[in-house]
């Protein structure tokens, strides 16, 4: 009897432990800066984004108008990933570009971030951003992807 109980308190402890690893990513915000832009990085910091809000800002204003969200990954090769306010996402290949931004707003794992229509997951695998009709991109020290 006491070691049914005992499997029984063992496998009700694995399930919980399997849905609490899965559970959902936290929210996190920003405050824009001066300029109305919102920066952060991850907890590598090899990876760095700005938003940029609709209108733009006293800094840049997009071709479109905005908004857009621009994220650099630096390390192994520096590029710099784009998604604008309609379209697919694009990829800029960096030569002797520095790195984006402070760390002063970290993006830890497990935290989601959203401004206009822009939304962010950071996991120690990389970084998922993606607009609300579904394109995005994928950054990671590995690889990155754009759809």
């Amino acid at each position: 009897m006491r070691i049914a109980t005992l499997l029984t308190l063992v496998c009700a402890m694995a399930v919980s432990l399997a849905f609490a690893s899965q559970a959902p990513a936290a929210d996190r915000s920003f405050m824009p800066d001066e300029d109305g832009q919102i920066v952060f990085v991850t907890p590598s910091r090899n990876i760095g984004c700005i938003y940029i809000p609709k209108g733009g800002s006293a800094i840049y204003t997009p071709d479109d108008g905005g908004p857009e969200l621009g994220c650099d990954r630096i390390e192994p090769k520096h590029v710099r990933l784009i998604l604008s306010a309609a379209g697919k996402a694009f990829i800029f290949e960096m030569e002797g570009d520095s790195g984006c931004c402070s760390d002063v707003n970290m993006l830890n794992y497990g935290e989601r971030w959203h401004a206009g229509p822009f939304n962010c997951q950071s996991e120690e695998r990389g970084l998922t951003c993606r607009r609300k009709d579904g394109h995005g991109f994928f950054a990671s020290r590995k690889t990155y992807t754009v759809d």
